[in-house]
């Protein structure tokens, strides 16, 4: 049951625009968590998962998409939010040695801290909900 806590799965259906951001990528990863009655099916409310650091650039159905690029990283992240969960989906490619230098020390770190991230603004949103309701 995916409750409170992100599960790791796969790229969700309406994950189309994270798809073909990035062709052959090196690494890609999603986990999802169940949305609570009140929760935004906005995937724009969502953006906060990545602290509003990076920019939207572009949405569609039920997904934004956010250039997370970095260190000669080609990488994306994507928000896809549909009746009953929100889904973090990322998808990286190496484009240098230096990317994989970079790349090989944070990907250690990438999926405790994109957990830890949904938590925390799936507590933030699910507390809203609760107050307006």
């Amino acid at each position: 049951m995916l409750k409170d806590r992100p599960v790791a799965v796969g790229f969700p259906e309406g994950a189309r625009l994270i798809r073909t951001a990035v062709d052959r990528p090196d690494y890609q990863d999603a986990y999802a968590m169940e949305l609570r009655p009140g929760m935004p099916r906005d995937p724009a409310a969502w953006t906060g998962i990545l602290r509003d650091a990076f920019p939207v650039t572009a949405r569609q159905d039920g997904e934004v998409l956010m250039d997370v690029r970095t260190a000669g990283l080609d990488a994306w992240a994507s928000i896809v939010v549909d009746e009953k969960h929100v889904t973090l989906c990322t998808s990286v490619k190496m484009n240098a040695w230096r990317s994989r230098l970079y790349w090989g020390v944070v990907k250690r770190f990438h999926p405790l801290m994109a957990r830890a991230m949904m938590v925390r603004t799936h507590r933030k949103l699910a507390l809203a909900a609760q107050r307006a309701a």
